[in-house]
């Protein structure tokens, strides 16, 4: 894995800090536009701590458990250990959540399947890539240590990294091979 890329996983529980830099919550998600090449993030659903506010709407009561999708236009800055809001609480531009394909919530320990419905693995992590402020969908990893050698789905990593010249970690599908993600699984082109 190169520099510049990073685990969903590693991402999740980042600190997100807004334009005053005051701490307002930790990173949940993010969506994914799956018809662009790479894969783009396209929002970011942030987990608020405590509030009464969300932009000019005040809330009947403090809560602790809203999470907030923000267009990524809301992001002004990544650091290794914080994420900074171009505006500062409460004042955050949300969109809606509908129809959109997220990385936590649709794609990570998501079951694979081929074309043909055959079931190969479940996602064990998603991996970004980081350009400027911009994040990519860089691949999908699978944990293909306790299969035996020479099994069918380390085979088709084999096969799938070199079809899409991508050289490199062994146990990375591309994100070139993702035909859809459907409700109930993700499915590559075998």
């Amino acid at each position: 894995m190169d520099e510049n890329a990073f685990s969903l996983i590693s991402f999740i529980k980042r600190e997100v800090r807004d334009a005053e830099d005051r701490e307002v919550g930790h990173v949940q998600d993010m969506a994914l536009d799956m018809g662009s090449q790479p894969p783009v993030v396209t929002d970011l659903a942030v987990h608020l701590q405590w509030t009464d506010r969300i932009g000019d709407l005040i809330l009947p009561r403090p809560t602790e458990d809203i999470v907030l999708l923000l267009p990524w236009t809301e992001v002004d800055l990544l650091e290794p250990e914080i994420l900074y809001l171009r505006e500062p609480h409460p004042l955050f531009q949300v969109v809606s959540s509908k129809g959109k394909v997220f990385a936590r919530r649709d794609i990570l320990n998501k079951q694979i399947t081929d074309e043909e419905g055959n079931r190969l693995h479940r996602v064990d992590d998603v991996l970004m890539r980081q350009e400027g402020v911009l994040l990519f969908l860089e691949g999908l990893q699978v944990g293909t240590e306790w299969l035996p050698a020479g099994g069918r789905i380390g085979r088709l990593v084999n096969r799938l990294r070199s079809r899409y010249n991508h050289p490199g970690e062994t146990n990375v599908i591309p994100y070139e091979a993702i035909l859809r993600v459907d409700e109930e699984a993700l499915v590559i082109r075998t």
